[in-house]
């Protein structure tokens, strides 16, 4: 799925750092002067919404950024309470693995029930799985059946190959 400031965050990174051994300037120096990442933290700490999800992303890992779960997990919560569907979606994997997070399969499976309200593919998936499995939510077929269908509709590849695997086919509309 195209996160298009993510992508801008990752070439100004790449060109900061050019620019830094372009001018021979020292990269404590470099990372002073218009640091991208401090920029983002910035507009993260102003409430940006656009900028807590990078900046969940950044200590993520992404990037070649130093990985920080419990720093990637906040921002992603900040985000995800402004209505970032992809924050709810990634807070929701946070809360189910216990990355950065306490381990708490109910509260992922609230976090992917208002991502996938919002057509968010990848949560209308786990949210299937959970309904199948039983995880973090009563088992209920019917209502993992829903969400895998229309994910896979979505076209996610995984969904799809999860109801050939219980025997069903999707649909086209």
């Amino acid at each position: 799925m195209p996160r298009p400031l993510i992508f801008t965050i990752a070439v100004a990174l790449s060109a900061c750092g050019a620019l830094a051994s372009e001018a021979g300037a020292p990269p404590a120096a470099a990372a002073e002067e218009g640091n991208p990442i401090s920029q983002l933290q910035q507009d993260a700490e102003k409430g940006n919404v656009r900028a807590q999800y990078a900046l969940g992303c950044c200590y993520n890992g992404d990037f070649g950024n130093a990985r920080d779960p419990v720093k990637a997990a906040a921002w992603w919560a900040k985000a995800a309470g402004g209505g970032s569907v992809d924050a709810q979606f990634c807070i929701g994997l946070c809360c189910y693995l216990g990355e950065g997070v306490p381990r708490d399969t109910q509260r992922a499976v609230g976090w992917w029930t208002q991502a996938a309200g919002q057509d968010h593919a990848e949560a209308e998936y786990f949210l299937g799985l959970s309904y199948l499995k039983g995880l973090g939510i009563g088992k209920d077929p019917a209502k993992a059946v829903h969400w895998l269908e229309k994910s896979a509709k979505e076209g996610n590849t995984a969904a799809s190959l999860q109801l050939k695997k219980i025997g069903l086919v999707v649909r086209s509309n």
